[in-house]
């Protein structure tokens, strides 16, 4: 069950978390999904073993299907080792993710599956659209070690 971080009428954050129970042998990362009217973006949507549970948490309050952006935090398994599958579900949005980390992404995934949907974020930051609104990311590449 995902906890509200905030709702109004136009716009509802969820985290996700504990996700995937594997007896401590796998790293849990959180997962969020903001909503903006009839669109969304999910940051940092984990790897394959929360996949499912994310999908089908998501879908009690969402539908991947309209997502407009996946953004990642970084380039490791924890944080998109899914993004094969999230790619697949969401057949229009972008990902966004730092430049540092934008060639490693499409390690990910089968071939051709990222080809014009890979959005390198600039140090200086950027504004992400989603819907009528926007994110506004900024990449910190030194709270990653």
């Amino acid at each position: 069950m995902p906890l509200e971080l905030y709702r109004d009428r136009h716009h509802v954050c969820l985290m996700f978390s504990d996700l995937c129970d594997e007896g401590g042998e796998a790293v849990q990362a959180n997962q969020f999904l903001i909503v903006n009217d009839d669109t969304g973006a999910i940051i940092d949507p984990g790897g394959n073993l929360a996949y499912g549970e994310l999908y089908l948490g998501m879908t009690r309050h969402f539908a991947p299907a309209r997502l407009s952006a996946i953004l990642a935090s970084h380039a490791d398994p924890d944080i998109i080792a899914s993004l094969d599958r999230w790619m697949t579900a969401t057949p229009t949005a972008k990902v966004y993710v730092s430049r540092l980390w934008e060639r490693f992404v499409p390690h990910f995934c089968k071939p051709g599956k990222t080809t014009g949907r890979i959005v390198g974020m600039p140090d200086a930051g950027m504004h992400i659209p989603i819907g009528n609104g926007e994110l506004i990311a900024l990449p910190a590449h030194f709270l990653h070690a």
